[in-house]
């Protein structure tokens, strides 16, 4: 049974879903990113999925689904898994505009039950997903738990020191500490990015650096990469955040259980 805060927030983002929609055709991203796949993915996302053509990938929390479908244009099986249906109702219309055949889920991604053990070869997720979830390690767990022995786990998140200050045009002002991980709540109207108070509840979450990496290392994975990219600043984050990294990239590969006799070399072809 999904908990009181996730279901307050599927509520909220089902009613914004339409707003946000708009602001996805104003950039006009999700027409481009499947021939323009760097427009939503880094040098180093693009260099590990450089030979997922025909892999079966799974993007969780996949909102405006603009990864999804730079990854279809990259040849691979995707399944879009988001916890609004209504998002997912929008991308999907919007795959069938660019062609393309895509699996939508609605799900909690810290349930995944729907889903088997090791079905996807690579999962994905990121953006400003985990901002949402109440449990950063139950929801990594899943992600793991679906991946393929030998599997990619990509994380590509909002950066955590971009969440703690106060709007403002040319000042730094601590608005809360870095260590105060909520959860924070808002009454909020459809309008996401306008934070205007309105009858929606929302909640969320503001997880620090090593929560991110502690919550990997806790799975069944071992870490591949730890990369802060991004130096862009838009209207939205109202604040002058120039200089602090934009996102936080962890990448890790499910382990491949060794038999006795498997010497160090076998192991690494393996890996």
């Amino acid at each position: 049974m999904m908990n009181k805060i996730h279901l307050e927030n599927k509520k909220y983002w089902d009613a914004a879903a339409k707003l946000w929609a708009k602001g996805a055709d104003s950039r006009g991203t999700w027409k481009r990113c499947s021939q323009e796949p760097h427009l939503v993915l880094c040098d180093k996302e693009l260099e590990y999925l450089s030979d997922v053509c025909g892999k079966r990938v799974c993007v969780l929390g996949s909102g405006d689904n603009e990864v999804v479908f730079a990854l279809a244009g990259l040849g691979s099986v995707v399944t879009s898994v988001d916890i609004s249906q209504n998002q997912l109702d929008i991308a999907e219309e919007r795959a069938k505009e660019l062609g393309f055949s895509i699996s939508f889920v609605q799900a909690d991604v810290t349930d995944l039950s729907t889903f088997e053990c090791g079905c996807f070869d690579v999962v994905y997720t990121g953006g400003h997903v985990v901002v949402w979830v109440t449990d950063l390690q139950t929801y990594y767990l899943e992600a793991v738990r679906i991946l393929k022995p030998g599997g990619l786990l990509i994380v590509n998140e909002y950066h955590p020191f971009r969440r703690i200050w106060k709007e403002s045009q040319d000042t730094l002002i601590v608005e809360s500490s870095y260590f105060k991980r909520g959860p924070f709540e808002y009454d909020l109207s459809e309008d996401i990015l306008g934070k205007k108070p309105g009858a929606l509840k929302s909640y969320e979450f503001h997880w620090t650096v090593g929560d991110y990496i502690s919550a990997v290392m806790k799975t069944d994975c071992h870490l591949l990469l730890i990369h802060e990219h991004g130096e862009e600043v838009a209207d939205w984050e109202g604040a002058p955040l120039q200089g602090l990294p934009e996102f936080l990239l962890i990448i890790a590969r499910k382990n491949v259980e060794q038999s006795a006799g498997a010497d160090s070399e076998d192991v690494a072809a393996q890996l």
